[in-house]
């Protein structure tokens, strides 16, 4: 790692054009904003959705087309523009001469400044919130950011981030909450270098059947150390008290080629869930090298990983450690097509990086075999098509390990590893506007994902080279050996209420005490139960069929008022498996997504 943090720097030193940008926060507003443009437009070609996550830079330019969309789509460009106003070198702030051109709209408390309901641009560059000195002559200068900064070669914007969610399970006695407080920053330099960072402090509880998975793993999904809390007011305020953090600094090499390194997540795919590379697992610390050129989208992460959770204390020393390094080439023939492929190897070497595979282009397994590595590679396909300008249909397919004679005689050997996505996404269903469909299937064969060899010192066997981060999946929550349909519906009656609705029946196999059925992927594969007859949703049986209704709404730019319903079962003939939810929660939310913790 000592070796790219070099390379990396020496590439700062070069002078360049702007290129990429700071990302959008992931679960934000403007990644169905873009689906639906992508969609009903019949295809973006500058931008590879499956690729996430999207720059503000792409936003601020898609906000700036002329596009011929309803007016509430118009809304929702003025939305994109607004937020990310200042997020690429031709959008910096206005000067006052400018800003007195445009249309100025003031709220009745004369703090905030709004744009009028039913705009007739197609984008609010052509607007402004920004009519006086803002909040108290210092904040809130314009409408989407509590304080900035604009200097000739420097921009600053800092933000602050809340989540506080008070809800009831009807088979807990406890209060279900989650209070989050923190900040983000992000800014440029010279229009070439970029950052962003937050950190968030928490304390938590959760469903039964949450909390049965967190102690199970020894992890919470997303983030990575956390001890007990119980609240001094009251005993029914217990839970999980937990601090997290992302950042990254990224430079642009030209205007085609950047560079980013960090502490974060990635995510490929154009469904709600990746079985390629998600962001379910914590931040990981990584190095990126991005190439956009002509139809070409090409990544290549570097990553360190944890192979376990800080929470196996393993005395006085470091978590074991292993290496992930990956490639996702997206390629775009035609504006309403995608097709990407994916390869990554996860590794662990006791005394150093395997540096050959510091390699951008080449096939890993190449490497493999050349240099005898008991690595674990993975290869992945996604593919996306836009059609008639309403539907999209997407799919992934990811493959482990497998014999094309033991996939033909039906025997189910167990490395046959391998798992499929299949989806649509239906823009203004039966032509009524903003109202969105979605529909996805997912299934992984037992053992993908997992590997053999186990780390030394831990009381239960867990694999080194499997696909995971502090004993949390790199893709679906579930792992392996499950099969699941999502169904998702979207609508936004007015511009500022959204109302979101999921339906979620899965199946999965667990595994009882001492057994490997293949669903936990940090098992050593080595320790199944058999070699032959395995087949999906094998071990104990466990069905969940989960309900889930969110209305929010946004009464001032990313502030939003909360409402959320829950009806989730899961039966299993073992009594341990089997949780009955009925959840009710009400909240406000700052600056940050509406993430649910489904499966």
């Amino acid at each position: 790692m000592r070796n790219i943090i070099l390379i990396f720097a020496i590439f700062l030193i070069r002078g360049s054009l702007g290129a990429q940008s700071y990302h959008l926060p992931d679960g934000h507003l403007g990644y169905h904003v873009v689906d639906r443009i992508d969609i009903l437009s019949g295809g973006l070609p500058e931008i590879h959705t499956s690729i996430k996550y999207y720059t503000r830079k792409e936003l601020s330019e898609l906000a700036s087309q002329n596009w011929p969309l309803s007016e509430k789509d118009k809304v929702d460009l003025d939305y994109l523009a607004i937020d990310n106003k200042g997020s690429w070198p031709e959008g910096k702030m206005k000067t006052k001469t400018e800003y007195s051109l445009d249309k100025q709209y003031v709220d009745s408390t004369g703090l905030f400044y709004t744009l009028e309901d039913g705009l007739n641009s197609n984008s609010a560059l052509n607007t402004t919130t920004n009519t006086r000195n803002g909040l108290l002559g210092y904040f809130y200068k314009s409408s989407a950011n509590f304080y900035e900064v604009h200097k000739e070669n420097f921009n600053l914007y800092v933000n602050p981030i809340l989540n506080l969610n008070f809800g009831k399970d009807s088979d807990n006695d406890n209060l279900i909450f989650q209070n989050t407080r923190g900040i983000e920053l992000r800014g440029d330099i010279d229009d070439r270098a970029y950052f962003y960072t937050n950190i968030y402090e928490n304390q938590a509880s959760f469903n039964d059947y949450h909390d049965a998975r967190i102690i199970k793993f020894k992890t919470i999904p997303g983030q990575s150390l956390y001890k007990n809390f119980t609240s001094s007011v009251s005993d029914k305020f217990k839970g999980y008290d937990f601090l997290n953090s992302s950042g990254y600094l990224g430079f642009n090499v030209s205007k085609s080629i950047a560079l980013e390194i960090g502490h974060g997540k990635h995510f490929y795919g154009n469904g709600y869930r990746s079985i390629l590379l998600s962001n379910n697992a914590t931040n990981m610390f990584y190095f990126k090298f991005i190439l956009n050129v002509w139809k070409f989208n090409y990544q290549t992460i570097f990553a360190e990983l944890e192979a376990t959770s800080p929470r196996n204390n393993l005395g006085d020393v470091l978590l074991p450690k292993k290496y992930m390094a990956s490639h996702f080439l997206s390629f775009k023939p035609r504006k309403n097509i995608e097709i990407g492929l994916f390869e990554t190897v996860v590794f662990s070497r006791e005394d150093h990086f395997e540096f050959q595979y510091l390699n951008p282009v080449i096939f890993y397994r190449t490497i493999e075999q050349a240099i005898g590595s008991p690595d674990n590679v993975i290869l992945g396909l996604n593919m996306k098509w836009n059609a008639f300008k309403k539907f999209s249909f997407y799919s992934q397919f990811v493959l482990d390990e497998f014999l094309l004679s033991a996939i033909k005689d039906g025997s189910g050997w167990w490395a046959n590893k391998y798992g499929l996505q299949l989806g649509l996404k239906y823009m203004n269903v039966l032509n009524v506007d903003h109202l969105d469909a979605q529909i996805e299937y997912n299934v992984v064969r037992p053992f993908t994902y997992s590997h053999n060899g186990t780390i030394e010192d831990l009381a239960i066997p867990v694999s080194l080279a499997n696909y995971s981060h502090q004993n949390q999946s790199l893709v679906h929550p579930l792992g392996s050996n499950f099969r699941e349909v999502i169904f998702l519906l979207r609508y936004q009656p007015v511009k500022k209420l959204f109302l979101n609705g999921r339906f979620i029946f899965s199946q999965y196999g667990e595994d009882t005490a001492g057994t490997n059925w293949g669903s936990n992927i940090l098992a050593p594969s080595d320790t199944r139960q058999q070699d032959f007859g395995n087949a999906v949703g094998q071990g104990e049986r466990v069905d969940v069929q989960l309900i889930g209704l969110d209305a929010s709404y946004m009464f001032y730019h990313n502030y939003f008022l909360d409402l959320k319903l829950m009806m989730r079962t899961q039966t299993s003939d073992a009594q341990q498996f089997s949780f009955e939810t009925n959840y009710v929660s009400f909240g406000l939310r700052v600056n940050t997504a509406n993430l649910n913790i489904d499966y």
